[in-house]
């Protein structure tokens, strides 16, 4: 039981097209017909009182979405999920909750995460090939690409906020990107930005199939951590 709870939600190919604001929507009124106990803010537009880790891009499906949520209650997270699953559409679900007993800190407390992308290409190649271009794309110190920033369009050399990059081919010749990226309210590197790169650098004609978000993580004393481990840090 708890007066606060940390979720992990996904969302599938159904709603991988809605804005992030729709997605807020959402919630709220999923909260509301599920007659939860959520907090208000106070003033003349009351807002509920849920705040969400690192709002992902449209076309972008995910298993690993965090909120932080207040209610005016004790609420143990298995009423919080059923409840709330039970009004949320299909394509998005609460999958686990813990309780929140610092409140307020998600935002800040992301700092990397993990992609697949799945991407395709007219010409073949074997896996060796594709390692190794993926390899000479690292080892480059400098991979500057023009980045949208709230106050315009500006370069940034990205190469400082990619992690890892690993490929693997699948049977239907059809490449996966795994890519352990910098995120969040700092230093976020979307995966269309790095993919843009990718084959603006190693002069690929790639068509990017799919993206999706496998974790999020936190950095605590040089340990990337889950923001579940971190809830109450």
């Amino acid at each position: 039981m708890a007066r606060a709870l940390r979720f992990r939600f996904s969302r599938d190919e159904r709603l991988k097209y809605i804005a992030h604001l729709d997605v807020l929507r959402l919630f709220e009124r999923a909260l509301k017909r599920s007659e939860l106990p959520v907090s208000y803010t106070q003033g003349f537009n009351p807002r509920q009182k849920i705040v969400f880790g690192l709002p992902i891009g449209v076309g972008l499906t995910s298993s690993a979405e965090y909120a932080d949520i207040e209610f005016d209650e004790d609420l143990a997270p298995e009423t919080f999920i059923l409840r709330l699953n039970q009004h949320l559409p299909d394509g998005i679900e609460v999958l686990d909750a813990v309780p929140l007993l610092k409140k307020g800190k998600i935002m800040s407390q992301i700092t990397s995460a993990k992609y697949e992308i799945a991407f395709s290409m007219p010409r073949f190649m074997g896996q060796d090939e594709i390692n190794g271009i993926v390899i000479e794309f690292l080892d480059n110190e400098d991979i500057t690409v023009m980045k949208k920033t709230k106050k315009g369009s500006r370069p940034v050399n990205i190469r400082p906020l990619i992690y890892s990059l690993s490929v693997r081919k699948t049977d239907k010749d059809i490449y996966i990107l795994d890519a352990f990226l910098s995120a969040g309210a700092e230093n976020n590197l979307r995966p269309d930005l790095l993919m843009k790169a990718f084959g603006q650098i190693t002069g690929l004609d790639l068509a990017v199939e799919s993206m999706h978000r496998k974790a999020m993580f936190a950095s605590t004393f040089n340990e990337w951590k889950d923001p579940f481990e971190v809830a109450n840090d």
